[in-house]
């Protein structure tokens, strides 16, 4: 290993900082892709953590600071309202990036790998993290009472019902692995505190 790489890998993840996404934070600013890889990472693992879940918690932080890496090149993009052919034509961009991101990352074979072994979605660990990552969105709109999410389309509190729907089916076709019962717990109480905001 050589400083060098040390400092391209610096520079690269310093890009997570510049894709922002649909979310904002409690400041009101967008959330960029850093802050939702960090923040992630650190409530898996205090979910498992303080619910004793049997995972190697190694493999949650790891997954949780690599599974959006590939959106350096794609960018991320808002699924809230997305059809199955916009979630379709956004996996096939993924795709594409591939040859993409193994070039870039060719010098990190362990992040790549990391990444790589998250996507399968066929442990444990990496439901631990994916199913947290589809209710983290929730968890944003508590700072502003849903303000932002009325100026998203989620005026109702059914809509906030639809939401869970579309996620829960979700799991259904992409996860490999059953998610371990304390985080789809989680999963479900986020949805009922955001639709709690829509109750009063």
């Amino acid at each position: 290993m050589s400083i060098q790489e040390v400092i391209r890998l610096s520079e690269l993840l310093a890009e997570m900082a510049e894709i922002k996404r649909g979310t904002k934070l409690p400041s009101g600013e967008f959330e960029p892709d850093s802050h939702h890889s960090f923040s992630l990472a650190l409530i898996a693992y205090h979910i498992c953590t303080s619910e004793n879940i049997q995972v190697d918690i190694h493999k949650v932080v790891l997954f949780a600071l690599v599974h959006d890496l590939l959106e350096i090149i794609t960018g991320d993009e808002d699924t809230l309202h997305a059809t199955e052919a916009d979630l379709h034509a956004k996996h096939q961009r993924e795709e594409s990036a591939l040859q993409e991101f193994d070039g870039m990352f060719s010098a990190y074979p362990e992040l790549k790998q990391a990444m790589y072994e998250y996507e399968k979605l066929d442990t444990p660990e990496a439901a631990a993290v994916y199913v947290p990552d589809k209710a983290c969105t929730t968890w944003t709109h508590h700072a502003d009472k849903a303000a932002y999410a009325n100026d998203r389309g989620i005026t109702i509190g059914s809509q906030v019902d639809a939401w869970a729907e579309r996620q829960h089916n979700r799991f259904t076709t992409k996860l490999n692995a059953e998610p371990p019962r304390e985080i789809m717990d989680v999963f479900d109480a986020s949805f009922k505190a955001l639709r709690g905001l829509y109750e009063h």
